[in-house]
């Protein structure tokens, strides 16, 4: 008998990292990033935020409250920062939301400044109507061609994979179908490693990166981890993912920009675009059936 061959592509291997950062993250984000956002905000006397909960911070009471909490502190004049500079919960927090891993921490007006990704550049360089998947998408990889930028979404812009690059966006919305037969039981399934070496490098930083930051072992990307990234992209449900990702403020009343991740006729995952003068969350396009 044949042993089946898995084959860990960009897709499945960015699919995978992303499943294993999301599962790794949302445990910080439930204890002790909530615990540093409360303490933050009790002392700034800022209330939470009454906004649309987008990404995977709708699954869960703790999550939806750091969400909120952290998009009330997003809010706050720089010139308060002052009145919390002393606090060890402000600096863990501007730690991770300033961290590589979300693209360039950007100064403001603002006590956190979120970070700029390639998309962030790519929607910043090109005017509202002209934004397409298409055009984004392949502006977003030149982008990062020229950069040593590794975050997610700088990874997910190396594969020039539309659906990748919705997906691992939507992952990191608050800091910026195939049948597969199963191998004979006494047959191990052969794995290989077809992960683009640029891609490769940088995920090595990425995760080197959120590894220390949280104290977490997210697998060496290579062909010794190819069960592991295999495992969490079977794991991982992307379709439905919808991300609000720019906005047209010149418009009136103001346009909300999303992509989100539906199927073909085919059973294709591909990118839908459009534009609303409300924010779609994930949730709300999944429930409403937008696909």
């Amino acid at each position: 008998m044949i042993a089946e061959e898995r084959v860990i592509t960009n897709r499945v291997f960015l699919l995978g990292l992303d499943e294993l950062y999301r599962e790794a993250m949302k445990r910080h984000e439930r204890d002790e990033l909530l615990r540093c956002a409360r303490e933050t905000a009790d002392a700034l006397s800022v209330p939470p935020a009454d906004v649309p909960i987008e990404g995977y911070y709708t699954e869960d009471e703790l999550l939806t409250e750091y969400f909120r909490l952290m998009r009330a502190l997003q809010q706050v004049p720089k010139e308060r920062e002052a009145e919390v500079a002393s606090l060890d919960a402000l600096k863990r927090l501007k730690q991770v939301a300033e961290s590589p891993l979300f693209g360039e921490a950007m100064g403001g007006e603002f006590l956190f400044g979120g970070g700029h990704d390639v998309l962030f550049t790519a929607l910043d360089q090109c005017p509202p109507d002209d934004w397409s998947v298409d055009r984004l998408t392949q502006a977003a990889f030149q982008l990062v061609l020229k950069t040593t930028e590794y975050s997610l979404v700088a990874l997910a812009a190396l594969s020039k994979d539309a659906v990748v690059l919705c997906a691992l966006r939507e992952s990191v919305v608050l800091y910026a179908a195939i049948a597969l037969g199963c191998p004979p039981e006494d047959e191990e399934p052969q794995y290989i490693w077809r992960v683009d070496d640029e891609l490769t490098q940088r995920a090595v930083r990425f995760i080197d990166t959120f590894n220390a930051l949280f104290d977490e072992s997210l697998p060496t990307p290579s062909l010794e981890n190819a069960e592991r990234y295999w495992d969490a992209w079977e794991r991982s449900n992307v379709v439905g993912r919808c991300v609000r990702i720019g906005t047209d403020i010149y418009s009136a009343p103001e346009r909300q920009y999303h992509w989100a991740i539906t199927c073909d006729n085919e059973g294709k995952m591909v990118v839908k675009e459009f534009w609303d003068t409300e924010v779609w969350t994930t949730e709300r396009f999944r429930g409403e059936q937008y696909l």
